[in-house]
């Protein structure tokens, strides 16, 4: 059912791959032989790191015991640290999607005194959207680790690199990281997340007789972060209690928990405008470490994707080996710098500055509302597999919990498709604005979760109604009109109200069709980074436009002579039949009329012409 839980093997792991044969369809899920295969193929390229040795290797100086549970270090201090007053969190809190599970504390300060349930509250389901927990860069060109770790050793292998001061350790630094795998740090995260959920909600399984169904894609860490989350929240007899399903993550292939798929538009290098605002900043912001840096570094000539990539060793070194020098080479305004830089990527490829944000994320929220329906799945159609939402057994709609496990960018979109303004902050590539609500640290950090909680309360003695809220990273999301709620100090919302309201409008709002399937050019034209509403409605007011001027596009002009005779031909037979229709030959009223042509006046013309005939 679940397969083997298991960590890595011990072993020099440096170019293993996941995938050992080449995956079959016949294996997937809904088409295997076994109703919850897991073993199905498509795990995506994996290259597993290094063996760590943090006991000996950790050389941060601090009397500070580490509290927060972890085993990888997190106590370096930024450079500077005294005379900017940093932090660890100046480093570990800055660090966009890469940043270690951390509750968003910050994220709502003003819902945070009601995050207790209220008194006349009573839970009754729960639905998770889960991230994956950390893990190596991917292969993709954004992530630059990569590009600097082989800069480096590249120039050692030639003798031209000679890094002094801080950089020194350079001179025997090896790259050891891996690529796409969930290291040992994000299956802590997603076991403690486990464990953290069956405290809080354990309770609406206890009538419950069937087994429950969550769901994850076939990417190598995806499958392992349900699995680690299961084990922390039913244990090791979790698949006696869970049927874990795996949707297939491949290109041409539904999925909305890997919607980019289901999207094609947005895969294209055009729509992520969140890179092209990535590289304009930093330009900017790379300039004062480069000045400070490039000196230790002679024999590599920075640039600020190289920089980009070097500080991006930093979280991911610390997750995969227990510990990164690179931490502490930047300060406290280097990391804020870094951090939104990530912003930019994940608010413009996928959030609210991105035309196809709502439209990624909305395959998920309408299956989303189908559940809190309790309905069986009948639409509206925006990148589902719907071969497995139509049939109850992989899609159930009376779960008392749901948990889905799937990438950063997803849960971006489906808050975006949710419509959540309150972190919609518009970003320029110029320069942060230090009290913008958004930030990608809080929102999708390893292990984020988002989860809404429909709730049964008492109005009084007599009568109770359903609500709803949402939290982001335990941060209760202050619900307003935008979702259709009426605004509460606590966040809480009438689930009708939230319910109609998406239904209504998320669809409607993220143009699924258009969006992901229009032509830029034509349908649409792309102009750069907005805010997703105003950008869809200069798309609609522009496709229609097309369609009323240009004529062409729509009938070629050799078809132009076709329609002309049919439209004539379809005037002349309407013509023909209303005629007929009053000839005296024809008897309409059979008891009053019954011989119509014996009222023909003289001289009467009733047929269309005579040839030769004279009426008198």
């Amino acid at each position: 059912m679940f397969g083997p839980i298991a960590f890595v093997p011990l072993v020099l792991a440096v170019a293993a791959s996941a995938q050992t044969a080449t995956p079959s369809f016949k294996n997937v899920t809904g088409t295997s032989n076994i109703t919850f295969p897991t073993d199905v193929g498509f795990a995506g390229p994996v290259k597993y790191e290094g063996l760590p040795l943090l006991a000996q290797n950790d050389t941060v100086n601090s009397t500070a015991f580490q509290g927060n549970g972890y085993g990888v270090e997190m106590r370096e201090l930024p450079l500077n640290a005294t005379v900017d007053k940093a932090t660890p969190d100046d480093i570990f809190r800055n660090l966009g999607t890469t940043s270690p599970y951390h509750a968003a504390d910050d994220l709502f300060p003003e819902t945070n005194a009601y995050r207790s349930m209220p008194e006349k509250c009573e839970i009754k389901e729960v639905h998770i959207l889960h991230r994956h927990g950390a893990r190596n860069p991917t292969l993709s060109a954004h992530e630059a680790s990569f590009v600097f770790g082989s800069t480096v050793m590249n120039a050692s292998k030639a003798g031209n690199l000679s890094a002094s001061g801080d950089l020194a350790f350079l001179n025997d630094w090896n790259l050891t990281i891996g690529a796409e795998n969930l290291v040992h740090q994000g299956a802590q995260e997603l076991f403690d997340s486990g464990v953290k959920h069956y405290y809080d909600y354990a309770r609406l399984m206890q009538n419950y007789t069937e087994k429950l169904v969550i769901r994850t894609t076939s990417q190598s860490r995806m499958l392992d972060s349900a699995r680690y989350w299961a084990l922390g929240f039913f244990g090791w007899n979790a698949s006696e209690l869970v049927n874990l399903e795996v949707l297939t993550e491949t290109s041409k292939q539904n999925d909305t928990l890997a919607a980019y798929y289901s999207c094609p538009n947005s895969n294209k290098d055009s729509y992520f405008l969140g890179d092209k605002l990535s590289s304009q900043w930093q330009e900017v912001y790379t300039q004062a470490p480069i000045q400070r840096i490039q000196p230790m570094i002679p024999g590599v000539k920075l640039t600020p994707s190289l920089m980009y990539g070097m500080m991006s060793l930093c979280p991911y070194e610390t997750v995969a080996m227990g510990y990164s020098r690179f931490c502490e080479l930047f300060t406290k305004t280097d990391w804020e710098n870094y951090e939104y830089d990530i912003d930019l990527q994940f608010q413009g490829n996928y959030g609210f500055m991105n035309p196809t944000g709502k439209a990624q994320g909305l395959g998920w929220v309408v299956e989303f509302l189908t559940r809190l329906n309790g309905s069986a799945f009948h639409g509206r159609v925006s990148g589902q597999n719907t071969t497995l939402d139509k049939n109850s057994t992989y899609f159930p709609t009376h779960q008392p919990l749901y948990a889905d496990f799937t990438h950063d960018d997803i849960i971006h979109s489906v808050l975006t498709s949710l419509n959540v303004t309150q972190i919609s902050d518009f970003l320029p590539a110029t320069k942060p604005n230090p009290n913008r609500r958004y930030r990608s640290s809080r929102v999708t950090p390893f292990a984020a979760r988002l989860v809404w909680e429909v709730l049964d309360c008492k109005e009084d003695k007599n009568n109770t109604s359903s609500y709803i809220r949402g939290k982001i990273n335990e941060a209760v999301i202050p619900l307003n009109e935008d979702q259709g709620c009426a605004p509460r100090p606590d966040g809480l919302c009438k689930l009708q109200d939230f319910w109609s309201h998406q239904w209504k409008n998320a669809p409607k709002d993220a143009k699924f069709n258009l969006v992901c399937f229009g032509k830029n050019g034509t349908d649409f034209q792309l102009t750069g980074p907005h805010q997703a509403l105003q950008l869809l409605s200069i798309m609609v007011v522009q496709r229609a436009a097309k369609q009323a001027t240009n004529w062409k596009k729509i009938i070629p002009v050799e078809v132009y002579p076709i329609v002309l005779l049919t439209g004539l031909a379809v005037g002349v037979a309407g013509w023909q039949v209303a005629r007929c229709a009053r000839s005296p030959d024809v008897i309409w009223d059979k008891k009053n009329n019954p011989t119509p042509w014996n009222n023909i006046e003289q001289g009467t013309q009733y047929k269309l012409w005579n040839i030769g005939v004279r009426i008198s």
